[in-house]
């Protein structure tokens, strides 16, 4: 009984020292468990919220470019495409312009619909999916591949 007492009054003490150093400390980390001091690896950890844009920049040369987007292959079999027709939206006058280059819809223009059935200008879409795909709108998964 007595060593655990010991124990944790340890773990409040390290808790202290931690946020007195200014450094992140986790509450559930010492309500489930206490703060585990010897942590190998906390000097590796990068705390990317707080860090300039300088540094994210570094950082993106140090580990090189993470695609999150499809091939253009891919967005040409699995884009989903018709042209904008105005007289299908004259029930519901409050259509909104396409969120990727905030330009209106004019009749015949090529759309691309993602499936999660939120429609873009088909070559701003295409861009889009290239970099990303993620809606830029609801940030569901845009293609499944």
């Amino acid at each position: 009984m007595r060593s655990r007492e010991g124990r944790r009054l340890m773990e409040i003490r390290n808790a202290l020292g931690m946020i007195h150093r200014g450094e992140n400390v986790r509450l559930e980390s010492i309500f489930y468990g206490g703060v585990d001091i010897h942590d190998r690896h906390r000097d590796m950890r990068l705390d990317i919220d707080n860090m300039s844009y300088e540094e994210l920049l570094a950082l993106e040369e140090r580990i090189g470019n993470v695609s999150t987007g499809l091939s253009e292959e891919a967005v040409m079999k699995l884009l989903k495409q018709r042209k904008f027709s105005s007289w299908r939206l004259k029930a519901s006058l409050d259509h909104e312009p396409c969120c990727v280059c905030q330009e209106e819809y004019v009749d015949g223009d090529d759309l691309g619909r993602l499936d999660c059935g939120h429609d873009f200008h088909a070559g701003c879409i295409k861009q889009w999916l290239v970099l990303k795909n993620l809606c830029p709108i609801c940030k569901n998964t845009a293609l499944k591949t």
